[in-house]
């Protein structure tokens, strides 16, 4: 596993790396979600014909609702999720929209596994003020920024 961590100078705003966009996640990675999520979805809908409705308390039903609901959102937002990087911040679609701006990171590690990048998603770590934000990214071009800025050699 290759890690590089540094400090990042946060008094130049204007050497962040030009602006790229890629998905957040490897392409086998969402393949693999897909057909598990595919998978727990076609064994509900077996098992949910043999339950027993009448017999099942609100609660119960509740939950197998939000599990329902959790699962298919995290799912289409894995699928559709993008990382950005421009001289300005670091952006990440998700269910929760995550932007860090460039001047406030004061720690950065870029944390992938040389060879292993379609399979294990590659993802910088970044401190800004008290918060800890992971932002992953399956695009090079978006890789290469992140190891650029880790090092302090973004333009």
């Amino acid at each position: 596993m290759t890690s590089v961590r540094t400090e990042v100078a946060t008094d130049n705003t204007s050497c962040g790396p030009e602006y790229v966009s890629g998905p957040a996640f490897p392409l086998l990675i969402k393949a693999l979600s897909s057909l598990m999520v595919l998978s727990v979805l076609f064994w509900g809908a077996m098992v949910v014909r043999e339950v027993d409705w009448v017999d099942m308390s609100a609660s119960a039903a509740l939950l197998f609702g939000a599990a329902f609901l959790i699962t298919v959102t995290v799912w289409l937002w894995m699928l559709k999720s993008r990382t950005s990087i421009s001289h300005e911040a670091i952006e990440q679609t998700w269910l929760w929209h995550k932007r860090v701006l460039i001047k406030d990171i004061t720690q950065a590690k870029f944390i992938h596994i040389p060879f292993l990048n379609w399979l294990i998603a590659p993802r910088l770590v970044v401190r800004a003020g008290v918060g800890l934000y992971v932002f992953y990214s399956a695009d090079p071009e978006v890789q290469r920024a992140f190891a650029l800025l880790v090092r302090g050699q973004a333009k």
